[in-house]
């Protein structure tokens, strides 16, 4: 009981809205300095400077990480984000004296990415996007499919209206693919409407099928799994009703201990008139 004290206060301190606001004010820091050392002038006049507080936000990331690792034990490593900011921040102590000042620079730039594990609202986004990775390689698969068919009946009939666009099967799927981000997609079409009246058919079924189908249905499967994920207020919920359910049974327990010492009691007594009456 003794350990279980200072490891309780520890968490409340970690998951304090104080300490999660202050790491975020380092990663804003931290990226704000990344900025200015992309600046070669900047970064040559200011170097000294840049060098230490690249320190300093490097010490507060390793306090952070040893204050969870406290908290949480070996349950730190089963969150994906925890073990993200773990490698990182290993890493970066590993290099920091190191010839290899690019790995130490992209090391850098990785910090950034803890505003995501900082912001349970970025969390719930990138899980929802994870979760949707195998409705959007089946969806990928067919996009593929019908870019394929696509690009061959483009190359088939507009190979020589436009050979730049449709002149072999790669071409074709270039453009097509210069279609779908909507790229200047209109003079594509114009050239190849003068000579053939059905292009139109062509240009606005695809854009239908692969930009308002397909990419929507990529949308709305993150957007699904995103609704699915329990949020921080039915979290919260869960986790007092649970509490209250571990109160109610303690309460319980010590209401039944409390009777069956009663009754033992009782018993005893009954025991030692017997014994006296006897006697």
């Amino acid at each position: 009981m003794a350990e279980t004290a200072p490891v309780s206060g520890i968490n409340a301190f970690i998951r304090g809205k104080s300490f999660t606001n202050f790491i975020l004010t380092v990663v804003f820091m931290n990226a704000i300095v990344i900025g200015f050392q992309s600046y070669p002038s900047v970064d040559e006049a200011y170097k000294t400077l840049f060098h230490n507080l690249d320190i300093v936000f490097l010490t507060i990331f390793s306090i952070e990480v040893v204050l969870k690792l406290i908290a949480y034990r070996t349950s730190y490593f089963k969150d994906g984000w925890n073990l993200f900011d773990f490698i990182v921040v290993a890493a970066s102590l590993a290099f920091m004296s190191s010839p290899f000042v690019s790995v130490l620079r992209i090391l850098r730039v990785l910090r950034v990415l803890k505003t995501i594990s900082s912001i349970r609202s970025l969390r719930r986004i990138i899980t929802s996007l994870f979760m949707a990775v195998p409705a959007i390689g089946s969806i990928s698969l067919l996009m593929v499919i019908v870019l394929f068919i696509y690009g061959v009946v483009g190359a088939t009939f507009f190979s020589e209206a436009s050979p730049d666009y449709f002149g072999d099967l790669s071409k074709s799927l270039i453009t097509l693919f210069q279609i779908a981000t909507f790229d200047d997609w209109a003079n594509i079409y114009r050239p190849i409407a003068e000579e053939s009246p059905l292009s139109l058919l062509y240009f606005v079924s695809f854009i239908f099928i692969v930009v308002f189908g397909m990419l929507n249905l990529v949308v709305g499967e993150i957007v699904n799994n995103a609704a699915n994920i329990p949020n921080d207020e039915e979290e919260k919920v869960a986790s007092l009703e649970e509490a209250q359910t571990h109160k109610a049974e303690a309460t319980e327990l010590a209401l039944l201990r409390k009777e069956v010492r009663e009754l033992k009691l009782l018993l005893l007594e009954e025991r030692n008139e017997r014994i006296g009456n006897s006697g």
